[in-house]
């Protein structure tokens, strides 16, 4: 799995765990394989867009996620490490919005929608389940102010389809047992500090768009699927062997 320049970027700074200045990125991402002119374009491009804040004067400006960016990566995060136990009564959240005119504005909100697990089943309607709680119903109430729209909770009695077919659970599943096989492989695998962070970068990459495609659906759902708790459980012996030393190769490209 190719892991996009724009990924690679978020992967570097949310290791660094703060901002940096363009010469840094440049080096951080060279052992992965992006030229310096690659690096530049895409810092551009992701600021116009809202993705980077920039701060600074030009020479020496630095670069940091926004706050849309960084939601997403604490929510990952949570998906990485917590594991509600609490069970689902079988409810669903169903949205009706008012999407903006504006399409870059309409097509963010879609793709946030989207990473928190709400799926369309018309124009301006989006289900998800009802689970885990507090946490999904915060984010209904949110998106129904934000779009101007309204929410509801109860269960469904009538669907033209299967909503949980709207989750492609038996691919995600696939991909995430072939990702943590991977990643097992890097765990036995001897590196070098530069190449220990490369492999940090790529495999946190692999993992962060997998992690992002799992909507957070209840054990119930998943049934004898378990691809994303191997992948969880890999990753987490992965960064626990790998991160000190691909800190070294961090550390020695700030203090430059």
């Amino acid at each position: 799995m190719k892991i996009s320049a724009r990924s690679t970027i978020i992967g570097i700074m949310v290791v660094a765990g703060q901002k940096l200045t363009a010469t840094q990125l440049i080096a951080l991402a060279a052992p992965i394989g992006l030229s310096a002119s690659n690096v530049k374009s895409h810092l551009s491009r992701m600021v116009a867009e809202g993705i980077l804040d920039r701060q600074g004067p030009t020479r020496f400006a630095t670069y940091g996620v926004t706050k849309g960016e960084a939601r997403k990566i604490a929510d990952i995060k949570a998906r990485l490490t917590i594991q509600p136990e609490d069970p689902w009564d079988r409810s669903w959240f169903m949205l009706a919005l008012r999407f903006p005119s504006q399409r870059l504005i309409r097509d963010r909100l879609r793709a946030f929608l989207w990473f928190d697990g709400f799926r369309c089943v018309s124009s301006s309607a989006l289900v998800r389940p009802a689970w885990p709680l507090p946490w999904a119903e915060e984010q209904s109430r949110e998106y129904a102010e934000l779009a101007f729209g309204s929410c509801v909770r109860g269960a469904i009695i009538s669907s033209a389809t299967n909503l949980l077919e709207l989750y492609d659970l038996d691919g995600l599943d696939q991909e995430a047992k072939v990702v943590a096989r991977r990643i097992r492989q890097k765990i036995a695998s001897s590196l070098s500090p530069r190449e220990a962070f490369a492999a940090r970068i790529r495999v946190g990459g692999q993992v962060a768009n997998l992690v992002g495609h799992d909507p957070r659906l209840p054990r119930e759902v998943w049934g004898q699927r378990t691809g994303i708790s191997e992948l969880v459980d890999g990753f987490s012996q992965f960064e626990q062997i790998i991160a000190r030393q691909a800190q070294r190769f961090v550390d020695e490209i700030k203090a430059r």
